[in-house]
């Protein structure tokens, strides 16, 4: 349960931070307007990006504890789950006649910075178990 303290709380550090400065970029670039008549916000995109990787962090973590060999296609498994969750979750940007290309990128951005969290945690859980404490 530690562990997943902390991985959730280097998360939402991270997550603040890149959305403090998505967000000052944006306002600088003075394109915060393009998010009126989207359906989506920034702040919506992400908390849903945030809660999909925090469900990644804890069954990423207890699948470390429960079956160490077996983390890599725990990863993978969930993984896909992420991406047909972030595909429901976009799909109105995707089917809509008027392409927002806006949205698209933005939520592309933030996709890749949570997956690379999420790469993090796996791998560091990966090699916990190489990790030998001394007795």
């Amino acid at each position: 349960m530690n562990k997943i303290l902390t991985y959730v709380v280097q998360l939402i550090l991270v997550s603040v931070l890149v959305f403090g400065l998505h967000y000052i970029f944006q306002q600088v670039l003075g394109v915060l307007g393009n998010w009126e008549n989207t359906g989506y916000s920034l702040h919506l995109i992400y908390l849903f990006e945030l809660m999909m990787s925090i469900i990644m962090i804890v069954a990423v973590v207890a699948s470390g504890k429960s079956m160490p060999n077996n983390i890599g296609y725990v990863f993978l498994a969930l993984l896909t789950l992420k991406c047909l969750g972030n595909y429901f979750f976009i799909q109105p940007v995707l089917d809509a006649e008027v392409s927002n290309d806006f949205v698209k990128h933005n939520f592309l951005i933030i996709f890749i910075i949570f997956l690379v969290f999420d790469v993090y945690v796996t791998y560091r859980v990966l090699n916990q178990e190489n990790v030998k404490t001394p007795e």
